[in-house]
Order: C-alpha cells, then sequence, then structure tokens
C-alpha cells in the first residue's frame, strides 16, 4: 500500500486511470486529481505526492482516458466538452488543456485510436467517432440495446474497434468501412463492465459482473472465435481453500501456483472466509515482461505490432504474458498462455503499507482501475466498497519459467533438484537398467552313458544315415524343368576375376527411399490443410484407433479396433500392404521400430505382440511378466520338466489390458504399460528356425525392471525411440502426470491434478530424421483428456506453459501429434473434423473436414506436410499443405 487519496475524491465513483506512473481521478464533479508515482519507484519519496488539479470544466465529469501513444495524453469528457490535455514530465510546468470537442452529451466511456487523433466515446447506446477538425461526429456506431459500458481499439489493427456493453454482447467494428464486424450472442447473466486487449497477440479478454472472463480472438479469419471462458469466482475459491497454510509476505496474503512457505509471525492464522459466491471482475490489464535482459525496457509492448512468430522450441523459453484481474476481493495473476492462477491476493488481509501503520487492510473493493509500471510490477487504485477512500498499491508480479509446479524458487533452490530432460544430460550410470543386454540362447542337450564312456555320440536308429554315402545327389524331381541349355557367362566382374561387392541393406534400400523422400521436412510449406485422398480400410464400421507413420516414413501403421493391424505403404490411399491378425480383441496402439522393419501391438486381450512388417505370423508374443516361457523338450527327464513348471508358475500371465507398448532405446528394449505398471523388457530375436520344431521359437523376451504408481491405473504413456532417451512420461487414473527416469530408476517428477479427468492421449514433440529442432524443444509434451482443452507442458520448468481449447473431446480417446518441426499440433474431434492447432498462435487454423463420424486418430507424416486422419467410420483421409 503506497497511499490513499483524499476522501472527498470520485463523488461519482468513476472507475481511475492508470497510465504507468500517471493516476488520474476526479477531486470533485469538475476537477480533476492528477498523480506521478514516478518517485515512489525510485525509492526517493516516502510522502503522500501532492495532486495536480486540472480545471476546465463546468459540468460533472463523466469520462476518462489516457491516450496510447508515448506523448502521454488525458481526454476527460462532461456534457458540455471534451478536454484534451498535454502531460508535461516535469510536474512544475503547467498543464494546459484544449477543447477537442463541444456539447458531447452524457458520455460513459471514451478511448483514443492507434494514432491518438481521434477520440471513439459511448453515448447511451451508441459510440461515436470524433475528430478536432469535425465539428459533428465523423460516424455513428449503433447495434447495442443497452448503454456502452467499454471500448477499445486492437493494437494490430488500427481499424477494429472493440464495444462492451449492458446488453451483456459485445461488438467489434470496422472503423475504415464503417460496418459492423461482429456482434456476439449473450455471454453472461450480468452486464460486461471490463475488457483489455493483448499487445502480443490480437486477443481481447472480457470481464463481467458476475466472475466470468472470456477471451476472443480478433485475428482475421479466425471468425471471433473463444479461446476461453473461466468462473474467476469458482477460480479463487478453489485456490484460497486448497490451501490450509498461505504465503505471508510482510503481512501481504499470497497464494502462489508454486507451492506454500511456512508462515513466520501468524502460523495460526485462519484463512478469511470472505470469497463471495460472485466476484465481480472490477479491471483487467495485460502485463508483460522483459525477454532479453539486457533490454530493461524490454516489457513496453509495441502497439500495432503483431507477436513475434515461435513454435514449440520459443514457447518454452518466451515468458508468457499475465493477465491481472481485480475483483470485488481479490487480485488474481493468470498466465495467459496456460491460464493456470500464478498468484491470488485475499484483500481482505493486512498488507504491507508505506505508512506510519506499516501495515494495512483493503477489504471489499466498488471500482478499480490498473495498469503495468515497471517489468515486474502492477499499480492499481481501488476504491472500497463502504468508504470513500481510494488506495493506491502496487503488486509484484511472478514469472512461470524457471520456476517448478508445487515449489516455490527458493525451495528448488534449497532442495537442489537435478532438471530432467528427453535429451540425456549425463551418461548412463554404472547399475542402470538400460546397460542390460539379453544373451543368445545355448541349447543343452541331455548326454546318455554311451558318451561319457567314449567320449562320442552315441548313434541310435533315428540318427543313422539311410544309406552308406555322406552326400546324395537330388534326382531332380523336385526342380523345374532345364529351358534353356546353355548360357555363356557374360559377366565382366567375373571374366576379369573381380568379386562383386555385396550391398548392405541400408546401402540397397537408400536408392528407393531418395525417390520416395526427397530432401528434408519443408516447415516453409504451411500446414497440412488440402484435403488430397482418402482410404476405406473397411466395408463394415471399424474404428482407427491408432495411426503412426514409420521412422522413414516408407510406412502408415493403423490399430483398428477388430482385432486387426494395418500397413499402408506409399502412395498410402492405394492398397493396403500387409494385415496383421492373432488378437483377440482391439488393438489400442501399433508402433513401429526405429529403423521401420518391427511393428508392435498392444491389445486388449492382454497381450502385446512383435511383427515384421512383410506381415506373418508373430515374431514374439508378450504375454508374461517375467518374460517367455522355456521351451519344453518332449525328451527330458522328469525333474528338469518339475523345475521349468515351478518357474512357470512365478511368471504369471498379465491381468490387466496391455494400453500401450513400444520400442524404447532405440530399439534395444520394449516398454509396456499393464494396469498400474510400468515394465521395461529385454529381447532377443534369433534368425534360426527350426524346420522340424516349427513350435519352438529361439525368439525371447526378459524382465528388466518394472515401476508401479501409486494410482489404480496407467492411462496412457509416451516415450522417445528415435534417439537415445532416458524419460517415459505415463497419465495415471489419479489426473497426474508421471516423468519416469529409468536410467537412475526413479519417478523424476510428477504434475499433479493436470486434468479434470485422466488423460487418455500423450504425445512428445519427437520431431523426425528430416526436420531438425532445438535440443530444448524436445522437452514440450502435450496431453488430452475428456471433457478438457490440450495442455502443454515443460518438462524442464515443470510447468504448464499453453491450452489448446476449441476441439470438442467428451466421450472418446481423441488422439493428439506434433508435427515434425514443431510448429503444430492436431487432434480429433467428436464433431466429424480433425483440429489443426498453431502452437505460435495458440488456437486452431483449420478444421479438416470429410469425415461423417468422429475423429480418433492423428499423424504426421516424418518428412512431408502430409497428415492422415482416421474415424470411427474406418476411412482414413490424407491432408498435404
Amino acid at each position: 500500500h503506497l497511499f490513499s487519496l483524499p476522501l472527498h475524491a470520485n463523488p461519482k465513483r468513476l472507475d481511475p486511470i492508470i497510465c504507468r506512473d500517471w493516476i488520474a481521478v476526479p477531486l470533485d464533479k469538475t476537477v480533476i486529481g492528477l498523480w506521478n508515482i514516478s518517485d515512489f519507484n525510485t525509492g526517493h519519496f516516502k510522502a503522500k505526492p501532492p495532486p495536480i488539479e486540472l480545471n476546465g470544466h463546468e459540468k460533472e465529469i463523466t469520462a476518462l482516458s489516457f491516450s496510447s501513444s508515448k506523448t502521454l495524453s488525458l481526454a476527460s469528457a462532461s456534457k458540455d466538452k471534451l478536454l484534451l490535455w498535454k502531460l508535461k514530465t516535469e510536474s512544475f510546468q503547467e498543464i494546459k488543456s484544449e477543447v477537442f470537442y463541444s456539447s458531447p452529451g452524457e458520455v460513459s466511456c471514451l478511448c483514443f485510436n492507434n494514432k491518438d487523433n481521434v477520440i471513439a466515446i459511448g453515448i447511451e447506446t451508441q459510440i461515436q467517432l470524433l475528430t478536432r477538425q469535425s465539428n459533428k461526429p465523423v460516424a455513428i456506431l449503433d447495434a447495442h440495446r443497452s448503454m456502452v459500458t467499454g471500448i477499445k481499439y486492437c493494437p494490430h489493427y488500427s481499424s477494429t474497434l472493440v464495444s462492451i456493453s449492458d446488453d451483456r454482447t459485445f461488438c467489434v467494428w470496422d472503423v475504415s468501412g464503417m460496418s459492423l464486424l461482429y456482434q456476439s450472442s449473450i455471454l453472461s447473466p450480468a452486464p460486461l463492465i471490463s475488457l483489455s486487449m493483448n499487445f502480443i497477440n490480437s486477443h481481447v479478454a472480457i470481464g463481467s459482473a458476475d466472475g466470468s472472463l472470456k477471451i476472443f480472438d480478433l485475428t482475421d479469419g479466425h471468425d471471433f472465435r473463444a479461446l476461453a471462458d473461466i468462473d474467476i469466482a469458482l477460480l479463487v475459491k478453489k485456490e484460497l481453500s486448497s490451501r490450509p497454510q498461505l504465503e505471508t509476505d510482510s503481512g501481504s496474503t499470497v497464494v502462489h501456483k508454486f507451492g506454500r512457505k511456512p508462515i513466520q509471525g501468524s502460523g495460526n492464522d485462519e484463512i478469511s472466509a470472505h470469497v463471495q459466491s460472485s466476484e465481480s471482475i472490477l479491471s483487467i490489464q495485460y502485463a508483460y515482461f522483459i525477454q532479453d535482459q539486457n533490454d530493461s525496457t524490454g516489457w513496453i509492448p509495441s502497439p500495432g505490432i503483431p507477436g513475434i512468430s515461435s513454435g514449440a522450441s520459443d514457447i518454452m523459453t518466451e515468458k508468457s504474458p499475465s493477465i491481472c484481474i481485480v475483483t470485488s476481493n481479490t487480485c488474481v495473476q493468470l498466465d495467459a498462455r496456460s491460464l493456470q492462477v500464478l498468484q491470488c491476493i485475499d484483500m481482505h488481509r493486512s498488507i504491507k503499507s508505506c505508512s506510519f501503520s506499516e501495515s494495512k487492510t483493503i477489504g471489499s473493493i466498488a471500482f478499480a482501475g490498473i495498469d503495468q509500471n515497471g517489468p515486474q510490477q502492477m499499480i492499481a487504485a481501488v476504491g472500497a466498497l463502504f468508504e470513500k477512500r481510494i488506495d493506491v498499491i502496487t503488486w509484484p508480479l511472478c514469472e512461470t519459467n524457471g520456476m517448478k509446479l508445487g515449489q516455490c524458487s527458493a525451495d528448488i533452490d534449497s532442495l537442489n533438484i537435478e532438471d530432467i530432460s528427453i535429451i540425456p544430460t549425463s551418461a548412463l550410470s554404472d547399475k542402470s537398467p538400460l546397460k542390460s543386454e539379453i544373451l543368445p540362447s545355448l541349447t543343452v542337450k541331455a548326454i546318455t552313458k554311451g558318451d561319457i564312456a567314449t567320449g562320442k555320440k552315441k548313434l541310435t536308429a533315428m540318427s543313422q544315415p539311410l544309406t552308406f554315402k555322406s552326400k546324395i545327389k537330388s534326382s531332380g524331381y523336385t526342380q523345374a524343368p532345364r529351358m534353356t541349355m546353355f548360357k555363356p557367362e557374360t559377366s565382366k566382374t567375373k571374366l576379369l576375376g573381380m568379386e562383386k561387392v555385396s550391398l548392405t541393406t541400408s546401402a540397397r534400400q537408400k536408392p528407393a527411399l531418395s525417390r520416395i523422400l526427397k530432401g528434408n521436412y519443408d516447415a516453409q510449406a504451411g500446414p497440412p490443410i488440402e484435403l488430397c485422398d482418402s482410404l476405406i480400410t473397411e466395408h463394415q464400421a471399424t474404428a482407427v484407433i491408432n495411426l503412426k507413420f514409420a521412422g522413414d516414413g516408407s510406412g502408415l501403421a493403423c490399430a483398428m479396433s477388430n482385432k486387426t493391424g494395418l500397413v499402408l505403404k506409399a502412395p498410402f490411399s492405394k492398397q493396403i500392404f500387409c494385415s496383421f491378425t492373432g488378437h483377440d480383441g482391439g488393438i489400442n496402439t501399433m508402433q513401429w521400430s526405429n529403423d521401420s522393419s518391427l511393428l508392435i501391438t498392444a491389445s486388449k486381450d492382454k497381450k502385446a505382440f512383435l511383427w515384421s512388417k512383410t506381415g506373418g505370423d508373430p515374431l514374439l508374443i508378450l504375454n508374461h511378466t517375467k518374460g517367455s516361457l522355456p521351451q519344453i523338450d518332449t525328451f527330458r527327464n522328469a525333474n528338469q520338466t518339475g523345475l521349468t513348471k515351478s518357474k512357470s508358475s512365478e511368471n504369471k500371465t498379465f491381468d490387466k489390458e496391455i494400453k500401450h507398448c513400444q520400442f524404447f532405446f532405440m530399439d534395444k528394449f520394449i516398454l509396456l504399460i499393464h494396469g498400474s505398471i510400468l515394465s521395461l523388457y529385454k529381447y532377443s530375436l534369433s534368425p534360426e528356425r527350426d524346420e522340424i520344431k516349427r513350435y519352438a521359437s529361439g525368439n525371447r523376451y526378459k524382465l528388466v525392471t518394472s515401476w508401479e504408481s501409486d494410482s489404480s491405473c496407467f492411462t496412457a504413456s509416451a516415450a522417445v525411440n528415435s534417439f537415445m532417451s532416458y524419460l517415459a512420461v505415463c497419465a495415471t487414473s489419479a489426473r497426474n502426470l508421471e516423468v519416469y527416469d529409468l536410467n537412475r530408476s526413479v519417478l523424476a517428477h510428477s504434475f499433479t491434478d493436470c486434468h479434470t479427468r485422466p488423460a487418455h492421449s500423450i504425445a512428445i514433440n519427437e520431431g523426425s530424421r528430416y526436420a531438425p529442432q532445438p535440443s530444448e524443444a524436445h522437452n514440450v509434451i502435450a496431453t488430452s483428456a475428456q471433457t478438457d482443452p490440450i495442455k502443454l507442458w515443460d518438462l524442464r520448468s515443470k510447468n504448464n506453459i499453453q491450452t489448446l481449447q476449441g476441439h470438442l473431446n467428451s466421450a472418446h480417446a481423441c488422439q493428439i501429434a506434433f508435427s515434425p518441426c514443431g510448429n503444430y499440433l492436431a487432434t480429433g474431434s467428436e464433431n466429424k473434423m480433425a483440429y489443426l492447432y498453431d502452437l505460435r498462435k495458440g488456437t486452431y487454423i483449420e478444421r479438416l473436414r470429410g469425415h461423417t463420424e468422429a475423429v480418433t486418430s492423428v499423424a504426421f507424416h516424418p518428412a512431408y506436410p502430409l497428415l492422415a486422419t482416421g474415424s470411427l467410420d474406418s476411412k482414413i483421409k490424407f491432408y498435404k499443405s
């Protein structure tokens, strides 16, 4: 608390206006009081600054507004005139006024345009545009049915004007064309009383008297879509009631999302129960932070300049703006991207004061004005509800980057917690499970007495040859008849005595792949939004549960609900290359190996199958928890058979369905979740096969280690296989997100209460071999849950960094996927469309149509701007840029 304004100030209880270090409030009906608080920021002055009185009006002042340019001006309106005041930086210089417009009428609100040459005023239900040169309004905008309560020009589009009204709607106007672009429906039961513009993105935040905050997108072509709808009253009540202890900073009560510190001095104080059922949003203001530490004024946004383009890597490093809100009882700071509460200040608790009493209690607030006057500081002028008092307070803001969810920065430094990263920052530890190897199997045959005596193998009737010769020439009856009797040798290499060098597998595949995949991923080609082809996988309605492109882009794996898996080869929409059957339940996931030669499927039948990409029988069946069962030999004695049965009884089959299964650590391991257990298996595939004992396979697997969650079960999992990474990310039924470090064999971090329901899909910004990204960008993961928006998480700062909403997901598990360039994220939706989000804009850029049922699966091609989507109607659609 800095100081209080005179008790007789603001008789009409207008909202105070603030522009950085200037505060303007009517001292009485016709005199304006102006305070410059820059001396408080520099620490030169502890006494209350004297007001600068501005005289010029003859009738009661009804509205005030500061200009938006660097040459600060103040506009004041009354029934008789509209005055313009040029403010001086030196307080001793006299501030003179000029008449901007005469007899405007009863003005309820006003604002300057971006060039400060036009002033828009609200008079009852109309908006009038005024200039110096005209004696009458340049234009009259009439669409509201009740009094206009707020007007703002968009900083990104100079001719766009937004207005709110007591009729509970907002309008978007094109001032240059003198037309109404959009009028919303009724947004809330209470009037709309506050609004603010975002200088980084073309968003507008609107607050209502019942505590509802709504954010809309003003970007051209986005149809003024709603980005967020937040119940601030419910949010404040949840924040204050969920923490039995509040952080106290010199008497002020502050609730941080980063956790709580022990209360010093007043540890036995109870939480004040002053939060009412409805919190009116009295004032809203966006706050910005310094992006470059070398630029001390970098927090000041530039009007009219759109935000800098950024992808997944930039949203981690850029400091997101905050939305600062003053309600009837609290001051709330929200992250503008993730919409998470950063801090919540209860104004009914005592706060630190610069006066001799050293503490002050604000109480309930009736009106307020707020603005940013420093890189991490807001200043607010709030008027008490039951007293004729206006208090000026400073509000220190907190940043999101570098902070850990669940702890404040001081706690993190004291605990010295090791950072986690998708790309390893250290070598494998000596006892790391990732160092495990599986040795080839050794077949030991039974030894008879004859062998021991002579040292030679005893020949039985079954092992003796049928003839006296060791080799018998075939009669040739099984071969095709020879058609060419003589063919001369024309090979130059053999004639010259040169041996032909055999190409390796990768060298033989390279020319073929180069024809399919030319060059790197073209990130400048734009998002894949044009429908180019489609394929019907089944004639009967079968859901496409999961889609996944091979790492080299040569194939597309499809997990189907009819117990089969499909592989499509380029061109993907022509025919089905291979079908995989053998499961007794629907397939949950189908994943490729890093070299694109193997596939693994996880099913509801509590089994996982390992396949060759060419199809056939499964190479390996994972249905036991500890590993493969030993092959039983018919000629073994009774003791060996009994020992095998005892070991098999300990190796039980999976008792829960396998939600997810994939290759890990560049195909060295298999990662699998079943129930509440995350298991790591090593495996071995033997190329040899006994033609007589075809049932006996040399392929086997073995459990390395497992981790069990405190929750009842895992609901989703994801890990990186295209490069070596130690981390596995799992979603639990307790709505948590757990990150396991398999190198140290520990739970590295747990994000709590991530969604209102358990997450059903996890995506890691893995990139591809054709689209390199900065190493920090791989630490972005996305989660999706029913009835909730998609949330992006930063593993380094352990924070929710962005929220994406707009799609419909209330019943089905809709898959999400990052694009290889890291700029886009695709998701399925239940309104028969797929949504493509641009991470740089924080909203969807296209709704991809073409399906007739809910879209449940999406996948990006690793080398082309190509998107595949699958739905419940068994159709797969392909979209190109």
